[in-house]
C-alpha cells in the first residue's frame, strides 16, 4: 500500500470521526430537558419513606411500634410478623401516607394508591379517599366513618399488643395518646383539606357525624318572622 493511500484513509477515518461527533453532540444539543418532577413533601420521596411506609410523616407511629417491638424482644410470645402487629403497621401507614398526600404540592393519589384493603378498618379503599379528598367530592359523614374505623381498630389492636408485650400501665396509657394524637393530627389535616364545608366547626364542635342544621351567617342576626301578615284596603281589612 502506497503512502498516499494511507494518508487518506487516515483522513477518511477522522473525516468520519468527526461527523460521528456532530451528530452526538448535535443530539445532546436539541434533546430538550424536563424538569425532574418533585412529589411529596416539595421534593420528598415519592413512594413514601420508613418501615412500613410514610411513618416518617407520622413520628408517632414509629415511637408506638418502636414500643412495642422492645416488648416484644423481652416476650417472645408475640412477633414482629404477627397478625396484629401487621394490621396496626398497616393503619398507621394509611394514616402517614394520607397526611403526605393530603398535604403533597403535587395534587395526586401517591404514597397511598398501593396500600392494601383490609376489612377490619377500611370502609373505603384509602387511594380512593385520598382521591375523593382532593376532588374534595366526599361527605363529610363518609370521612368520619373512615377515621372512627381507623381510631376504634387501632385502639384494639394496640390494647391487644401491649397486653402481650407485657407493657406496664403507665407504658399504655403513653402509647394511647400517642395513637390519638397521631389520629387527630391526621384528621384535622383530612377535614381542612377534603371538605369543601366543615360542619363540626359551623356548628360548634359536633359529634362526629352529626351534621345539624345550618343557619347562612348573612341572616343569623336578622329578627325572626313571626308569619302575621299586615293589613291592606281602603278600610284596614283584607
Amino acid at each position: 500500500m502506497e503512502l498516499s493511500d494511507i494518508s487518506y484513509s487516515f483522513v477518511f477515518y477522522i473525516v468520519l470521526f468527526a461527523i460521528l461527533v456532530y451528530f452526538f453532540v448535535n443530539f445532546l444539543y436539541n434533546t430538550p430537558s424536563y424538569q425532574q418532577l418533585n412529589e411529596g413533601f416539595y421534593g420528598g420521596v415519592a413512594a413514601g419513606s420508613g418501615t412500613p411506609l410514610c411513618l416518617r410523616d407520622l413520628p408517632e407511629g414509629s415511637e408506638i411500634l418502636n414500643a412495642l417491638m422492645e416488648g416484644v424482644n423481652k416476650n417472645r410470645d408475640i412477633s414482629e410478623g404477627s397478625a396484629d402487629y401487621r394490621e396496626l403497621q398497616l393503619i398507621l401507614s394509611k394514616l402517614g401516607c394520607l397526611k403526605h398526600d393530603l398535604l403533597s404540592p403535587s395534587g395526586i393519589v401517591n404514597t397511598t394508591k398501593n396500600l392494601a384493603f383490609e376489612t377490619a378498618h377500611d370502609r373505603v379503599n384509602v387511594g380512593e379517599l385520598t382521591a375523593m379528598c382532593l376532588n374534595q367530592s366526599i361527605p363529610s359523614r363518609d370521612l368520619d366513618i373512615s377515621f372512627i374505623s381507623f381510631r376504634d381498630r387501632a385502639r384494639v389492636l394496640l390494647r391487644k399488643l401491649c397486653t402481650e408485650a407485657n407493657l406496664t400501665e403507665k407504658q399504655v396509657i403513653k402509647l394511647e395518646i400517642l395513637l390519638k394524637k397521631a389520629w387527630s393530627d391526621v384528621y384535622e389535616i383530612a377535614k381542612s383539606r377534603c371538605l369543601k364545608t366543615d360542619f363540626a366547626l359551623q356548628h360548634g364542635g359536633q359529634v362526629l357525624g352529626d351534621v345539624g342544621g345550618y343557619i347562612p351567617e348573612d341572616i343569623v342576626n336578622l329578627r325572626s318572622y313571626d308569619y302575621i301578615r299586615q293589613a291592606s284596603g281602603w278600610n284596614g281589612s283584607i
